[in-house]
């Protein structure tokens, strides 16, 4: 058979870039992130679909305690394959953080088919720069924001932290330190595989939107995770974005999970003293409750 990347013939890079092969039934995981959504809202002070623009897709949810000193703020950017929004599901992993004194916020955007990677990595900067604008509004700290993202969320927070903030009229060290488990951070082989019959990536908008290739060394700490039981192309993709990223920055944390698949991973950002969540706090200085 005819390779279209590195080993892969066009079978086994479509097989690559479809979990469900390895996750078939996701209710489980929905149950538990849903639960943990409805939890949340109950416990702490949420501000549910905060316009950050003018389409409907541009909103977030905020959830904070009530404490009065100005928190840090965590952005998280959810997976779904760029196809799935998360509505109902923003608090997964809101208790690990504000319950450390940060201010959780669950970003929503535009999905494929409808919109181009453009658009979402654009939607994902505005909200970005919303949030470092108006923090004051939930008494959260412009001068400590972080990023976190899982799966397609892990590109999109990716494309996120190499954004020139200047351009935005803001600093250029607007975020402080990101995080993301189990993502593509290259696009190439996503446009080779079956992923692109709904992304419809040209050369261009792979150039454009794979982080890998905006590397500089002004960029902040990163958190690199990932499953040793996800698809193989997942585990070498964000092996080489850890190793991308050490060469550019120097500032890099691997956190590897033997056991865990891509779904899992998920589970990680929002698991009480699970070790991809105190690499997180204590990037952003806080320490576990």
């Amino acid at each position: 058979m005819k390779k279209i990347y590195l080993e892969y013939d066009q079978a086994q890079l479509d097989a690559q870039y479809d979990q469900a092969t390895l996750v078939p039934d996701l209710s489980d995981y929905h149950a538990r992130w849903t639960l943990r959504t409805k939890t949340a809202k109950e416990r702490y002070q949420c501000h549910e679909h905060v316009a950050y623009g003018k389409h409907p897709d541009e909103w977030i949810d905020v959830y904070r305690s009530n404490a009065s000193e100005p928190a840090p703020i965590l952005i998280f950017f959810h997976g779904g394959a760029w196809l799935s929004q998360q509505i109902g599901l923003t608090g997964n992993a809101a208790e690990a953080y504000v319950d450390a004194g940060a201010i959780y916020i669950a970003v929503n955007f535009s999905v494929a088919p409808d919109a181009s990677l453009d658009v979402m990595v654009g939607q994902c900067r505005e909200a970005t720069a919303f949030i470092a604008r108006n923090a004051h509004t939930w008494k959260g700290d412009a001068r400590r924001i972080y990023i976190v993202g899982h799966s397609s969320g892990a590109h999109l927070a990716s494309n996120v932290v190499v954004t020139d903030w200047e351009k935005y009229g803001l600093p250029s060290d607007t975020i402080k330190g990101f995080a993301v488990t189990s993502g593509p951070y290259d696009l190439e082989p996503v446009r080779l595989s079956k992923r692109n019959l709904y992304l419809n990536l040209d050369q261009g908008g792979v150039d454009r939107n794979s982080a890998a290739k905006h590397l500089h060394s002004a960029l902040p700490h990163a958190v690199v995770a990932w499953g040793c039981k996800e698809l193989i192309e997942f585990q070498r993709q964000s092996a080489a974005f850890a190793s991308a990223w050490e060469a550019a920055t120097g500032s890099v944390q691997r956190v590897i999970f033997p056991e865990n698949n891509h779904f899992d991973q998920c589970d990680e950002v929002a698991k009480m003293d699970g070790k991809f969540t105190l690499a997180i706090l204590s990037m952003m200085g806080l320490k576990s409750p």
